[in-house]
């Protein structure tokens, strides 16, 4: 295993390491598991509530986008989105975990817009 990693490929991990570490006590509904689909409608809660993963539309579009916002607030403030060059154009989107650790937005035609392409590998990833 090398555990040496270049200048870029530790830039591309600060976003992910933040957000995990902004994130609170660990639940079962807080973790995505291997190949568990998250569908748009679907949310997952962060553990201390704070946070809130899945689809949403900005404003009065109809493109959908995968992010992240602070739950409790009065308006939707959104503090991450994973495809903000490649929106969705409807409601058939899913997120999928993958045998290596990737976390992948695929598209109702079941190609893959946006992928974290994860170093780690596991059978879990903890979104609190």
């Amino acid at each position: 295993m090398n555990l040496c990693m270049d200048i870029n490929q530790v830039i591309m991990l600060v976003p992910y390491i933040t957000f995990f570490l902004m994130l609170g006590t660990s639940r079962s509904s807080d973790t995505i598991a291997v190949h568990q689909n998250i569908s748009d409608g679907q949310t997952i809660v962060s553990g201390n509530a704070k946070f809130e993963l899945g689809f949403f539309s900005p404003g009065t579009s109809k493109n959908r986008y995968l992010g992240i916002w602070f739950k409790n607030t009065s308006s939707q403030t959104i503090v991450w989105v994973a495809n903000r060059e490649t929106p969705l154009t409807d409601k058939l989107g899913l997120v999928i975990l993958d045998n290596q650790g990737n976390l992948s937005l695929v598209n109702g035609s079941g190609k893959v817009t946006w992928s974290s392409n994860s170093l780690a590998s596991g059978t879990n990833i903890l979104i609190s």
